[in-house]
């Protein structure tokens, strides 16, 4: 009775997270407004050249290509305008504010295209890419369109590939079943109008999560959102620095984003991490009468999470099938995570405390 009622609550709550999710389709050239794109960036000079190289490269033709540097130390700025963009230097951090929500806002304020679109720097676009997503907005002629990208995970280190768990959930902020979606942070493309309408970067100048926050206001404003994967798109390298970067990153600010969830988000997660921790459990309980059931249980959670992760980034499927590794190193950040903010905790990162 234990293995079929795990192995139930284990695969419906997972595919409560995260049912639909839908690529970028190719769509033929189309019509589009003037654009701008806005980069913010605060010591990018790695992640900057394939990123404004895949928009250079691009048929389209943006009006404006913005890299907004939030006071780098390295060569960002050089790099930006070696490469083609405008630079644009920040003003000083205002006290209310995030390096990134700031950074966005001024590259707004500059912005003149009636189409604009937000990109982090660590991602790219594939050839055609660029296109794609114009054109994919283009099409639905719909000025309260707001469209977000989750971009494909390119992991090249084994230690990345830890980052399973959080890949998904933060998948389930754009394709969870029981809630509407929300918008990705590495990419938003929406009008100028229905940016202001929500009072843009304003309006969450002061979490880290912006992207979370950002898409109730849009839809206070009357926007139709829209979360469509990357793969094919715009894909992105999230941790090339290595596992202190990766585990700094997820620190920062997953507690604040499952605060931010909805609540039948977290029920369906806290409910899929109970089934699949307690069939590792109980596989290695003594004299368990049921382990060859729980063993079946624990390949098909495995498979169904392989299923998952391979549609947003070159995830192995041994990771799945091996999901108690990832699944610790979860469990370990998400509770520093739970405990910095409790304590009211800042994390470093990029020389600054969030």
């Amino acid at each position: 009775m234990i293995a079929p009622l795990l192995c139930a609550l284990g695969v419906a709550a997972a595919f409560l997270l995260i049912s639909r999710v839908r690529t970028c389709p190719p769509v033929r050239a189309i019509a589009y407004p003037p654009l701008s794109i806005v980069i913010p960036a605060r010591d990018e000079e790695r992640n900057l050249p394939r990123l404004l190289r895949s928009i250079v490269c691009s048929s389209l033709c943006p009006k404006q290509l913005l890299v907004v540097d939030d006071g780098s130390t390295d060569n960002t700025a050089t790099v930006a305008r070696t490469l083609g963009a405008t630079v644009l230097c920040s003003a000083p951090l205002p006290a209310d504010w995030k390096g990134k929500s700031w950074a966005c806002y001024q590259g707004a304020q500059q912005a003149t295209g009636h189409l604009l679109l937000f990109l982090d720097a660590d991602t790219w676009f594939t050839p055609d890419g660029l296109e794609c997503l114009i054109a994919n907005w283009a099409r639905r002629n719909d000025p309260a369109l707001a469209l977000s990208l989750l971009p494909w995970h390119e992991m090249s280190s084994p230690l990345e590939q830890l980052s399973l768990f959080f890949n998904v959930l933060m998948a389930s902020a754009g394709f969870a079943a029981l809630a509407p979606p929300r918008l990705f942070g590495q990419s938003l493309l929406l009008t100028r109008d229905l940016y202001d309408a929500c009072g843009g970067h304003a309006s969450v100048r002061g979490l880290v999560l912006e992207n979370l926050s950002l898409a109730g206001a849009l839809r206070r404003a009357g926007a139709r959102l829209t979360c469509l994967a990357g793969a094919g798109t715009l894909h992105m390298r999230m941790f090339p620095e290595g596992f202190r970067q990766m585990s700094s990153s997820w620190t920062k600010g997953f507690a604040q984003g499952a605060a931010h969830s909805a609540s039948l988000v977290v029920v369906s997660s806290i409910v899929w991490f109970s089934a699949l921790s307690s069939v590792v459990v109980l596989l290695f309980a003594p004299c368990s009468v049921v382990r060859a059931g729980l063993f079946a249980v624990y390949l098909l959670l495995g498979l169904q999470l392989a299923w998952f992760s391979r549609r947003l980034g070159n995830f192995h499927p041994l990771t799945s099938l091996l999901y108690p590794v990832p699944l610790v190193y979860f469990c370990v950040i998400f509770g520093v995570s739970v405990a910095r903010r409790a304590l009211g905790r800042k994390t470093r990162w990029r020389g600054r405390n969030v």
